[in-house]
């Protein structure tokens, strides 16, 4: 078996494409696709089912990209060991993220992991949970950082960022408004919040006052988005209060652009947290760089877990 067409085949599935994996690999879509046909032969297998432009694997083309792309990193792993100096280790490591993750949370992972391994790349791509197990599956990432996670069968994870949503609003906000006396007073304020499933709000009044839970879904918010960037910019702009991670706005609770939601007669109510898993395939092998950036991320865990 031709080891370098075996390379190829595995760079063809993970880039989803011959055109992506010519380019990936330096050459041209007719060395690929030759490759791919001589490769097949050489098996007297088909390794791919050619109806339709998407790159589909056969059962044959599973169980084979299986098998190599475990044999193959475990051969870059073991060079990688060898070396041993992570100042010269590349690669390339693809994140499907959540907007506020891209923000908020992966600038200051990443540079962490940069200097130690300088050489390698980030490829982000900006999305939401359904779109974020799409590329997993399909293997356009190597993981995801998402809210919640259906394909649990096939995807492992792990929690790597935990913070409290903090009831907030602005300054002139609160100019234009009463504080509110209790938690049923706040049913009356204008709204800023998450599309569900992620309505903050609802998950706070399920866990404070269950009993209001089906007028806080009849609620209309003044503006929903799934962005906690935009949300945080529109309780700026006293649209309504809203749920923000606390990460994001110790600045602006500081110098008092943002003031937390104040009950009268001193009455609190319990924090909601959000968790954000760290999401990757069960079966895929990683790579070194990935493994240790997988590792990386562990360690700075107990920074991001309130």
């Amino acid at each position: 078996m031709d080891f370098n067409k075996a390379k190829t085949f595995v760079s063809v599935v993970d880039e989803g494409g011959i055109t992506q994996a010519a380019n990936r690999l330096c050459l041209t879509q007719q060395a690929v696709s030759a490759q791919m046909c001589q490769f097949e032969q050489g098996l007297g297998l088909n390794l791919f089912d050619r109806h339709g432009p998407a790159i589909r694997l056969t059962e044959h083309g599973e169980k084979l990209y299986a098998l190599f792309k475990t044999q193959l990193l475990a051969m870059e792993n073991a060079v990688a060991t060898v070396k041993s100096d992570k100042s010269q280790a590349t690669g390339t490591i693809r994140i499907g993220c959540w907007m506020e993750q891209a923000v908020g949370y992966l600038p200051a992972i990443i540079q962490t992991f940069k200097q130690v391994f300088p050489k390698v790349d980030f490829d982000l791509m900006i999305a939401n949970d359904d779109e974020i197990e799409t590329l997993l599956l399909h293997n356009k990432v190597d993981f995801g950082l998402q809210v919640f996670c259906s394909e649990k069968k096939i995807l492992k994870q792990e929690t790597v960022y935990r913070q409290p949503l903090l009831p907030v609003a602005s300054k002139a906000f609160w100019l234009q408004h009463q504080q509110p006396e209790n938690i049923h007073d706040c049913l009356t304020l204008p709204l800023v919040d998450y599309h569900s499933p992620y309505s903050a709000f609802n998950a706070w009044i399920k866990k404070n006052a269950r009993e209001m839970l089906p007028l806080s879904k009849k609620k209309i918010k003044s503006v929903a988005t799934t962005n906690n960037v935009v949300l945080k910019q529109l309780v700026l702009g006293s649209m309504g209060f809203g749920f923000l991670h606390l990460d994001a706005i110790v600045d602006e609770l500081a110098n008092g652009d943002l003031i937390p939601v104040i009950f009268k007669n001193g009455i609190t109510y319990e924090d909601i947290y959000v968790d954000i898993d760290v999401t990757y395939k069960r079966k895929h092998a990683l790579g070194f760089v990935h493994l240790q950036f997988l590792t990386s991320m562990y360690e700075q865990k107990s920074r991001w877990m309130r």
